[in-house]
């Protein structure tokens, strides 16, 4: 009987036991045979294009080419003198590139010969070529035959040119990553020269300045990653231009309606009214620079609808390291389809019209009624990373057009500290148009409290209501 209840206590009690087992088991995570695989080694890298130019006039002693270079300043050309310049073209970055090598006119003084007649030098200079294709021993040696006058012929020079119907020396050559070439040019007078091209005395000497330009663009070598190597083919060469007329020239020449126009260091360019206005007019057109350059974007506009405007429907623009002179009235601007500023310095007034994207910019405004920006006629309006020195006016949002304006990092600085009385972006409207504005990361130093709004950074200056306006800064919505 002892033993029975002993074995009863037993069972009640293991009963108990795993009835708590299971109510401690309750709520917990049960574990499973599990597995997985991770990767961290990926990596993207972006692709880099970088051409290196070096050159020798002796074929031994190797300098840099860049803009100071002078290649023919110690020469006196009489017939049968001859310079030689030997180039050596590397590809630095890590993408093919394919470049071409060209010489242009940037000006000439004539003088007056024997007969008393006047002469050009251009006349009376040829130009001989001759592209070594592997950078190799040979070619180091070929480069020093180029200086031997007996030998020269060894190198295969290419057939004479005129020297000023000299436009293009090479076309297309292609070079892959860590790839040498050279590429070598004669400049003479030949012997048969006489008294046509003797100058009368010292003070009627003619001379020239020209420009030696090496200009590099994709090749379709490196896959778009779908085994299509050709996604690059249209990929165009920058045109250096040294004045106005080869400026011109470049707009009006493009092939594929396609201008990239290189503005040679320290040149002031000037963008005519109607050069690519409308129908087979219209560009594509890209000005570049290095900083010192200057595009005048309203000097030879047109005085029209209230401004002066300088019109180009239907091409676009981008600008790049450059100094753009814009206007000083109300309406002054460029009328086109798309306008693009990459790290430019804008002086003046500009007048939207169409699209318009504005990247690392600064607006020099030194006005004291006069905005930097007025959207007018703009339609979808950025700027990014931007920075307005003002007198208290930087971007007025107005016009007739539907507007989408985005202010992403930028910084507005007011010289006069608010005592134009404008908040950094006032906006308004007559005309029934709706507005969006997008601000990011602003930073306003100066300025005034905005009508309606008491915010320095914007104003609601005619009580634009929720139907035709709506305002988010940094992710909120304000109105």
């Amino acid at each position: 009987m002892t033993s029975s209840k002993s074995t009863k206590r037993a069972l009640v009690s293991s009963t108990l036991a795993i009835l708590m087992c299971v109510v401690m088991l309750i709520g917990t995570t049960f574990a499973w045979f599990t597995d997985s695989v991770t990767n961290t080694g990926n990596r993207i890298q972006a692709g880099n294009l970088d051409i290196e130019v070096e050159y020798t006039l002796n074929g031994t002693e190797w300098a840099k080419l860049d803009e100071d270079a002078d290649l023919f300043g110690n020469g006196l050309f009489e017939p049968g003198y001859t310079r030689v310049v030997a180039f050596r073209i590397s590809n630095e970055g890590n993408l093919a590139l394919k470049y071409n090598m060209s010489m242009n006119l940037v000006s000439e003084t004539k003088g007056i010969n024997k007969a008393g007649k006047e002469f050009a030098l251009s006349d009376y200079l040829k130009v001989k070529t001759s592209p070594i294709q592997e950078a190799n021993e040979i070619g180091g040696i070929m480069v020093g035959i180029a200086f031997d006058r007996d030998a020269s012929k060894a190198i295969g020079w290419n057939p004479e040119t005129n020297f000023k119907d000299t436009k293009v020396m090479t076309s297309d050559q292609v070079l892959t990553a860590g790839q040498q070439v050279y590429f070598i040019m004669q400049v003479y007078m030949p012997e048969s020269v006489g008294n046509e091209a003797n100058a009368i005395s010292k003070e009627n000497t003619p001379s020239i300045d020209f420009g030696v330009n090496f200009v590099a663009t994709q090749a379709t070598v490196e896959s778009d990653g779908f085994g299509n190597d050709q996604y690059d083919k249209d990929a165009t060469y920058p045109v250096i231009v040294f004045n106005q007329q080869q400026a011109n020239d470049a707009i009006t020449n493009a092939t594929d309606k396609k201008a990239n126009i290189s503005i040679a260091s320290g040149q002031t360019i000037t963008l005519d009214n109607g050069i690519a206005n409308e129908g087979d007019k219209s560009r594509d057109i890209t000005f570049s620079g290095d900083g010192s350059q200057t595009v005048d974007v309203i000097t030879n506009a047109v005085s029209a609808e209230g401004g002066q405007l300088n019109y180009q429907r239907g091409s676009s623009f981008t600008f790049e390291n450059l100094t753009i002179q814009a206007g000083e009235g109300n309406f002054d601007g460029i009328v086109c389809d798309e306008l693009t500023f990459k790290n430019c310095t804008i002086k003046g007034k500009l007048t939207l019209y169409g699209k318009a994207t504005f990247i690392d910019c600064v607006f020099e405004n030194t006005m004291d009624n006069q905005y930097s920006i007025w959207t007018w006629g703009g339609t979808d309006v950025t700027f990014e990373d931007c920075i307005f020195d003002t007198n208290g006016k930087a971007i007025l949002l107005y016009g007739s057009a539907n507007t989408n304006l985005v202010v992403n990092n930028c910084t507005f600085n007011d010289r006069k500290n608010g005592t134009a009385g404008k908040a950094a972006i006032e906006i308004g409207n007559d005309y029934d148009a709706t507005y969006t504005l997008t601000v990011n990361n602003a930073t306003v130093n100066g300025f005034a409290a905005g009508k309606n709004t008491g915010s320095n950074l914007w104003a609601n200056k005619n009580s634009m209501d929720a139907a035709h306006l709506t305002v988010t800064i940094d992710g909120n919505k304000v109105h």
